[in-house]
């Protein structure tokens, strides 16, 4: 397995300790993320494959919401599943014949498939 890289970012955050500092106030922080390597054009092709296959063996469909990566999008939507913002996401897997929906965005829009769909998995 290839390790993963460690990604610093920086970013702004309120000065919430400091009782002399402005309304308003910030400071520079950082944070690290795990980073999985970039996929080969054959890793890549071969987990497509594995996630159609896997869809259509479950009876699911994938739903993937408008800012996930662009591979799970045109995936989505070669597989006869949607691209779309939360509600719709939920409305079309409500529709669906499929007894299981896999949603690609947050949490909470998986809580709103749940919802409009409580049979499904």
């Amino acid at each position: 397995m290839t390790p993963q890289t460690i990604k610093s970012v920086e970013f702004e955050k309120p000065n919430l300790t400091d009782p002399d500092a402005a309304a308003g106030g910030s400071c520079v922080a950082h944070a690290w993320a795990k980073v999985p390597p970039a996929l080969t054009p054959d890793e890549r092709q071969a987990l497509k494959s594995r996630i159609r296959k896997l869809l259509k063996e479950r009876n699911a469909v994938l739903v993937a919401h408008y800012y996930v990566d662009a591979d799970l999008q045109d995936l989505a939507e070669e597989t006869g599943g949607c691209v779309s913002d939360s509600l719709e996401m939920a409305r079309f897997g409500r529709d669906h014949d499929a007894k299981t929906l896999v949603v690609a965005g947050v949490r909470f829009m998986g809580e709103t498939a749940k919802i409009l769909s409580p049979e499904k998995t």
